[in-house]
Parts: C-alpha cells; sequence; structure tokens
C-alpha cells in the first residue's frame, strides 16, 4: 500500500511540474550546480559516493530523470534541500536533470 501511495504521489508530482525536458542542457546544468547546490553536494564527476547529501554521481546511480527532476521541484518530499522551483526555472530544472544524468557511472 505505501509503495502505491508513493508510486502515486511521484506520478502527481511529475504531471504539475510539466516535465519534458526540452529546454535540457548539460552544461547549464552544471553551471547551475557550481552556483546552487555544491554548498552541499559533491557535484564533479566520479564525487564520492555518499548518502547525506548524495554527490551527483551517487543520485545519477541511483535515481531516474523523473526521479531527480521531482527531488528538485518538490523537496520536502524528501528532506531539507531548499524548494528549488521558487527560483529555478523549469527550463533550468531541466538543465540540471540533464547534468545530472551525465555522471551516471563516474
Amino acid at each position: 500500500m505505501k509503495q502505491l501511495f508513493i508510486s502515486t504521489l511521484w506520478s502527481a508530482c511529475l504531471v504539475m511540474a510539466g516535465v519534458n525536458g526540452a529546454g535540457a542542457d548539460a552544461v547549464e546544468g552544471l553551471a547551475l550546480a557550481e552556483e546552487y547546490c555544491v554548498r552541499c553536494h559533491d557535484v564533479t564527476p566520479g564525487g564520492a559516493a555518499k548518502t547525506y547529501p548524495p554527490s551527483f554521481a551517487s543520485i545519477a546511480w541511483f535515481r531516474d530523470d523523473d526521479q531527480i527532476r521531482a527531488r528538485i521541484l518538490f523537496p520536502i518530499l524528501h528532506g531539507s534541500m531548499p524548494l528549488w522551483s521558487n527560483w529555478l526555472t523549469t527550463d533550468e530544472v531541466d538543465s540540471l536533470v540533464a547534468y545530472i544524468v551525465t555522471l551516471e557511472g563516474t
């Protein structure tokens, strides 16, 4: 039951976010990560595999695009991360996701 609730909640979040990835630019995503995310996360390729806060490489390894996007847009669901959707556009979030997924396997 809990898993069904979580899956339904993720789906609703993604619909509300208007997921499309059309404005994704991994280079811009790196710049955004270095500006906003580096305070807490290791955003470099091959970053240390840690759980709190996870490195971007760890996130890429364990999460798919939609989960990453949802966790950026709706951080209240998983921890103490700021509500970035108040400051970042949908295209900027897509760019962050595009950068993070390039780190899978690094």
